[in-house]
């Protein structure tokens, strides 16, 4: 099986989206792959390149004490993760359009914020990839 793809923005929904891969790769027995995209919106005076590098390395930081937190290395899953500059959407697509995934994860909050992207709602987002997308809820209510 191809890889899974997490999308994340490494906020505290992240945690759940992440984990919920993981757990969907190791029963897969498939790798993983992280995704943080970010937009270069504002520099704050800096350079391109060193807001790019400065973003890079704290996303990397975040990603690694979420998955201490989860211990992700616990189910020996390998998981590559990648920041990439654009829009989250264009990014997942990329990925499905190179073949290089079999299922998208993704946390309701992103998923949300991915609704108007382009004009177009995330139900024509998950038409137009084509392949399973698991959306991760923000808080399990269980009832008795």
């Amino acid at each position: 099986m191809k890889a899974i793809l997490c999308a994340i923005d490494l906020n505290g929904a992240s945690e759940r989206a992440l984990r919920a891969a993981l757990e969907l790769a190791a029963e897969k027995q498939t790798s993983l792959i992280a995704l943080f995209a970010y937009r270069l919106l504002e520099h704050n005076g800096e350079g391109i390149a060193e807001y790019r590098r400065k973003t890079e390395v704290a996303a990397r930081d975040a990603f690694d004490v979420l998955m201490k937190k989860i211990q992700a290395d616990k189910t020996h899953v390998p998981v590559e993760f990648i920041t990439e500059i654009g829009f989250m959407a264009d990014r997942i697509e990329y990925y499905v359009r190179s073949n290089k995934v079999s299922c998208v994860v993704i946390g309701q909050q992103l998923a949300i914020t991915m609704n108007e992207h382009k004009g177009l709602t995330f139900n024509h987002f998950l038409n137009a990839i084509k392949i399973p997308v698991l959306i991760v809820p923000e808080v399990v209510v269980e009832t008795v």
